[in-house]
C-alpha cells in the first residue's frame, strides 16, 4: 500500500501497488497519466487492481485533464508488441503476432531452395541421371508448409476502485481491451524434385529374307521421369482474441459530480489472421532418352505441377484449415455507488 499526504502524477507514472491511499491524488503537466502495472510477484496474466482512496483527486494542474491507464509489460513473453519499440501503452498496442508455421521451406534464390528427394542432376550427381528403361523415375513431391500459430490473446484491462469525496477536472479513464496480435505467416511448400532422364535408345541389326543386312531399334528411348509436385503452402495462423474492457468502481460522497469521470472500458478487438505462406514449385520433368535411328523419338515428360495454395484440409497435421480473425473480448463495465464517508487509516496524517 502507498500512503501519502500528496501523491503526485507527472508525464507516465508508474504504479506497481494496489492501494494508494492519499489525501490529494494530483495531476500535473500535460499528459499526466497514473499507469498501472504488474504488482511484484503477482502470476503472469492475473487480473490487475488498483484501489485509489484520494480526499481530492485533482487535474486542474494538468491543464483539466488526466488520465489513470495501465501497461503490463513483462507480463507476456516474449514481448515484441506492435508498435514496435513500445511505442504507446497497452490500451493503445497490439498483443504478439502468433509464431511462423513450420516448416517453412527456403524458396531461394540464395541459399539453394529445399528440394523434395529424390532430385536428379546431370551436374550434381551424373552417376544416376540416366534412368531405367521404359520410363526413368518421378521427381519427389514437396512437403507442406506448416500453419501460423494463433496470435496471442490481447491484455485485460484492469479493475480500478476509486473512493473520493471531490474530483476537479475531467478525469479519463482508458481502460480498453487490447487488441489481439495477428496470426503468425504459414510456411512456404517445399519444391518439388527434379526427374530423371530417359534411358538412351538402342539399335541393332537383322537381315531380311533376302539375306541383306538391315538396322532395326531393339529397345526405343526411355520416357524421362516426371517432375514432383509443388508443397501446399502453409495457411496463416488464427488472429489472437481481444482483451476484455477493464472494470471501474466508483465509491463518492455527496457533491462530486461523476459527469467528470469518463470511463473508456471497450473490448479489445481480435486480430487478424496471418498470411499464407507460397506454394512450392513443381520439379522439371526428365528429358527423354537419346533416340539412335532407326528408333522412334520418345514422348514427353510432364513436369510437376505447383503446390496448392493454402486450403481447407483435415487430417493434415493442422496445415490447412481457412484462417479466422480472432474472437473480440467483452466490454468493460462501469459502476458507482454513493456513501457517507470514504475509508480513513487514523494516525497516518
Amino acid at each position: 500500500m502507498i500512503v501519502q499526504e500528496i501523491f503526485t502524477v507527472t508525464g507516465n507514472t508508474d504504479v506497481t501497488d494496489d492501494v494508494i491511499f492519499c489525501r490529494r491524488l494530483e495531476f500535473v503537466g500535460p499528459d499526466a497519466q497514473l499507469v498501472v502495472k504488474p504488482k511484484s510477484g503477482a502470476p503472469l496474466g492475473a487480473q490487475r487492481l488498483l484501489k485509489i482512496v484520494a480526499n481530492v483527486i485533482d487535474m486542474t494542474l494538468a491543464g483539466g485533464s488526466g488520465e489513470i491507464t495501465y501497461n503490463l509489460d513483462g507480463d507476456y513473453f516474449p514481448k515484441y508488441e506492435l508498435p514496435l519499440g513500445d511505442l504507446g501503452l497497452d490500451p493503445e498496442t497490439q498483443a504478439n503476432t502468433g509464431a511462423d508455421g513450420t516448416p517453412n521451406f527456403n524458396q531461394g534464390p540464395l541459399p539453394p531452395a529445399d528440394t523434395a528427394s529424390p532430385s536428379f542432376s546431370l551436374l550434381l550427381d551424373p552417376l544416376h541421371w540416366v534412368g531405367p528403361y521404359p520410363k526413368a523415375a518421378n521427381g519427389g513431391n514437396g512437403a507442406s508448409g506448416g500453419r501460423g500459430g494463433k496470435g496471442l490473446t490481447g491484455a485485460n484491462g484492469p479493475v480500478v476502485e476509486i473512493w473520493t469525496t471531490e474530483i476537479d477536472g475531467k478525469l479519463n479513464l482508458d481502460l480498453k481491451g487490447q487488441q489481439g496480435g495477428i496470426g503468425g505467416k504459414g510456411g512456404n511448400g517445399q519444391f518439388g524434385g527434379d526427374a530423371q532422364m530417359g534411358s538412351t535408345a538402342v539399335p541393332g541389326t537383322d537381315t531380311t529374307w533376302l539375306g541383306v543386312p538391315t538396322l532395326t531399334c531393339n529397345q526405343g528411348p526411355g520416357l524421362g521421369g516426371d517432375g514432383g509436385m509443388g508443397g501446399t503452402a502453409g495457411c496463416g495462423g488464427d488472429g489472437g482474441d481481444g482483451g476484455n474492457g477493464g472494470t471501474v468502481k466508483v465509491f463518492y460522497t455527496s457533491g462530486v459530480v461523476l459527469a467528470n469521470i469518463i470511463p473508456s472500458l471497450t473490448k479489445g478487438s481480435g486480430g487478424q489472421p496471418g498470411s499464407p505462406g507460397n506454394p512450392g514449385k513443381g520439379g522439371k520433368s526428365g528429358p527423354a532418352g537419346a533416340n539412335l535411328p532407326p528408333c522412334l523419338p520418345a514422348l514427353v515428360s510432364q513436369d510437376g505441377p505447383g503446390g496448392d495454395q493454402c486450403r481447407p484440409a483435415t487430417g493434415d497435421n493442422n496445415k490447412g484449415g481457412v484462417s479466422q480473425v480472432g474472437s473480440d473480448g467483452q466490454d468493460g463495465q462501469y459502476y458507482t455507488y454513493p456513501v457517507k464517508s470514504i475509508p480513513q487509516v487514523p494516525g497516518l496524517f
